[in-house]
């Protein structure tokens, strides 16, 4: 059996392992109309199957999509703004050694301070819309591109960087030729955790006041005590979690085609 169909294979076991037990747990009764998993609190598979159903295309069809779409949206502005950002600064502070000390206590207080704990105030700058989300996504994304580049930038080999330039490279030709790929090699490593903390950074802005997206939605089921619509929603942003990552690890395969471990996958 191909081993891509034999993973794809125990990936549905897996799945299947967890949500049989869960269904039938919400209906086998241990007291009279009692269940040993109550459904009112964590749902039933098929419930939440057939709430995703009615949202794209049953009694209400159409109403998932302009959440899904906002809440992506604002992902994907958020993502490649901070990933830009953070690795450009994490590349260009990785070359200037003065500059890093000066900047390197403030950097690291920003970054010890939870980020879940300046969506107020965000949001309180940038009003409730899609700016705030944005700003957000790109916060939570650009410290964690940054140190990736700025450590990729100052890993490179003094002896490389000085065989270089006795082969006559200016630094321009060197930063382009030798900073960049590392740094860029060190910055994809990132990428697959970056896209989902931007994800929920989108998400926590749409928590605190918005009336888009998914995790607008899934402030409404828990206001009306909904599992079954709290799962729908968390089904939905798993989703888009799953489909952010494995689109960029195929665009890492093909950008850094380059690197030992895809050259040995043939990619």
């Amino acid at each position: 059996m191909n081993e891509r169909v034999r993973v794809l294979a125990w990936q549905v076991v897996v799945a299947l392992a967890v949500l049989i037990p869960w269904e039938g747990l919400t209906r086998i009764p241990w007291f009279q109309e009692h269940t040993i998993l109550d459904p009112f609190f964590i749902s039933r598979p098929s419930l939440i199957l057939l709430k995703l159903w009615d949202w794209t295309f049953g009694a209400q069809r159409g109403f998932l999509w302009p959440h899904l779409l906002a809440t992506l949206w604002a992902t994907l502005l958020g993502f490649v703004v901070g990933t830009s950002t953070g690795y450009v600064a994490g590349l260009w502070l990785s070359q200037n050694h003065f500059l890093n000390r000066v900047l390197s206590p403030y950097i690291v207080a920003v970054n010890s301070t939870p980020r879940i704990a300046f969506v107020p105030l965000i949001t309180m700058m940038f009003g409730l819309g899609i700016v705030s989300k944005v700003v957000t996504s790109w916060f939570v994304v650009f410290f964690v591109v940054f140190f990736n580049a700025y450590k990729g930038g100052t890993s490179i080999e003094r002896e490389l960087l000085d065989f270089c330039r006795t082969l006559g490279g200016s630094a321009r030709q060197v930063t382009m030729s030798v900073r960049v790929p590392t740094a860029m090699a060190w910055t994809f490593t990132a990428l697959p955790n970056a896209v989902s903390f931007a994800l929920i950074g989108v998400v926590i802005a749409e928590f605190v006041g918005s009336t888009t997206g998914i995790g607008y939605l899934m402030i409404v089921s828990l206001s009306t005590l909904n599992a079954s619509e709290m799962f729908a929603a968390l089904t939905a942003l798993s989703a888009v979690g799953v489909a952010l990552v494995f689109a960029i690890q195929w665009l890492e395969r093909r950008l850094l085609h380059w690197a030992p471990e895809f050259r040995e996958l043939g990619a």
